[in-house]
C-alpha cells in the first residue's frame, strides 16, 4: 500500500492546474486535500461546467496557497473542487482508483445544473481517462441505460451465435446450401414434410450442446436492476429466458413448442423427432417457430409495439433489421434508439447510436462501464 499522497483529479487551464491529491491511511480508507498552481478562475457561483468560454470576470491565485484541512471522504473531497468550474478544465490525469467515482461525480454535476455533460466540449477528455480503452459510443449508451427510465431490447439472431448457434441468415449458416427461407414455409411443412423435418431436427438436436451466453445474462440482470423493462426477440432459442429476464416477448414464436398443424393439439419434442403423426388427428407435427407466410404471435406483437412507444431508449442487438415487421419496431418510438451489431446493414434505418461488435462482448463492456 503507498501512504503518499497520489494524484486522484487533476484538471488545469494554460498556466496553472487544479488537484485532488488523496492518500491512503490502510486498504479502503483515504484522507484528501487540494493543491493549487497557478491558475485564472472564474468567479461567480453559477459558472456552468458546459460554458466553453469564461462568462465572468477572472481573478488570479498566486502559488503557494495554504494547504487546505486534510478531509476524510469523497463527498467532501468534491466540496474542496466545488468553487471551481472543475469539470469543464482540461483533465490530466484520474487515478485508476476513481475512475467510476469521478465519473458519477461529473454526471451528478450535470444533473443538478440540469445539463447534459455530453454537450461539453471536455467530454472526450474524461472518457479517454476515466475509461481508458472503451469506445466513446458505449460509455454515451451506458449513460443513456442509466438515466433512461424506460428501456427496450430488440434482439436477432446475432445475439445467439456467440452461443454457437449459426445464424441462418447468413450464407455461412444455411444449411446443405439451402437458403431456410425456402424450408421455414408453410409450403415445405405441407408438400416438403421430410425436408421441413430434417431441417428442423437439426436445429433441434443442435440446441442441446448450446446454452446462453454472457450477455443473456448482463440483459437478465439489467431487468433484476431496472435498468431495462422488456426484451422483444426474434429469437426462438428460449435463451433470454433460460438466462434469467421474465419480460420476453419471441416475436418468431419458440422451438421449444411443438402442436399439430393441423389441430394445433400440443405435441413433445420427443414425438416431432421420432416423425410421427398427431395422435388426435393424425396431422404433421411442427415446432412453434413462426414459418415465413403466417403472421406474428398478436399477444407479443401487441406487447413488444406497447413497450417500445412507452421506452426513451430502445436497443437493437444482433439484427440485419430485414424481417418485416418486427423491422419496423424500432421506428415506433419517440426515444433514442442504438443498433449494436457485428455486421453493419448499409440499408437499415437511423439510429442515433451505432456501436459495431459481437452482441456478448459488447454488453459485457457495457456493464464493466456501468
Amino acid at each position: 500500500m503507498n501512504n503518499d499522497w497520489q494524484t486522484i483529479i487533476s484538471v488545469g487551464v494554460e498556466g496553472g492546474s487544479i488537484t485532488l491529491l488523496g492518500r491512503e491511511l490502510q486498504p479502503g480508507e483515504w484522507v484528501f486535500k487540494k493543491s493549487i498552481n497557478e491558475i485564472n478562475l472564474f468567479d461567480g457561483e453559477d459558472e456552468t461546467i458546459l460554458s466553453p468560454q469564461p462568462t465572468r470576470e477572472v481573478r488570479t491565485l498566486k502559488y503557494p496557497l495554504p494547504d487546505p484541512d486534510e478531509v476524510d471522504s469523497w463527498d467532501r473531497a468534491l466540496q474542496l473542487l466545488d468553487r471551481y468550474p472543475w469539470p469543464r478544465l482540461n483533465p490530466h490525469k484520474v487515478h485508476p482508483a476513481f475512475r467510476k467515482k469521478v465519473w458519477g461525480a461529473l454526471q451528478k454535476i450535470g444533473k443538478q445544473r440540469k445539463e447534459n455533460t455530453f454537450d461539453t466540449f471536455q467530454f472526450n477528455r474524461w472518457v479517454r481517462l476515466c475509461f481508458p480503452g472503451y469506445s466513446i459510443e458505449k460509455v454515451v449508451l451506458s449513460t443513456w441505460l442509466q438515466n433512461s427510465k424506460y428501456t427496450t431490447i430488440l434482439t436477432g439472431a446475432g445475439m445467439s451465435t456467440e452461443s454457437n448457434i449459426p445464424d441462418f441468415r447468413s450464407k455461412e449458416g444455411w444449411w446443405k446450401n439451402i437458403d431456410p427461407r425456402t424450408v421455414a414455409t408453410t409450403e415445405a411443412l405441407r408438400n416438403r414434410y421430410d425436408l421441413f423435418h430434417e431441417f428442423y431436427s437439426m436445429r433441434i438436436k443442435g440446441l442441446e450442446n448450446c446454452s446462453p451466453h454472457k450477455g443473456h445474462e448482463v440483459l437478465a440482470s439489467w431487468e433484476q436492476k431496472g435498468l431495462i423493462q422488456a426484451i422483444a426477440t426474434q429469437n426462438v432459442d428460449g435463451f433470454h429466458t433460460a438466462a434469467g429476464s421474465r419480460h420476453v416477448y419471441e416475436l418468431h414464436g419458440s422451438i421449444h413448442k411443438f402442436r399439430c398443424d393441423n389441430c394445433s393439439f400440443s405435441s413433445s419434442k420427443e414425438l416431432f423427432l421420432t416423425k410421427v403423426a398427431c395422435s388426435h388427428c393424425g396431422g404433421k407435427l411442427r415446432t412453434g417457430i413462426v414459418l415465413f407466410g403466417e403472421s406474428l404471435p398478436e399477444t407479443n406483437w401487441n406487447s413488444s409495439l406497447e413497450h417500445i412507444r412507452k421506452s426513451e431508449l430502445v436497443i437493437v442487438i444482433g439484427t440485419s433489421l430485414e424481417v418485416f415487421p418486427a423491422s419496423s419496431l424500432p421506428q415506433m418510438t419517440d426515444g433514442r434508439t442504438v443498433y449494436i451489431n457485428y455486421e453493419m446493414n448499409d440499408n437499415r434505418p437511423k439510429f442515433d447510436l451505432v456501436i459495431k461488435g459481437k452482441a456478448g462482448e459488447v454488453l459485457q463492456q457495457l456493464e464493466e462501464i456501468l
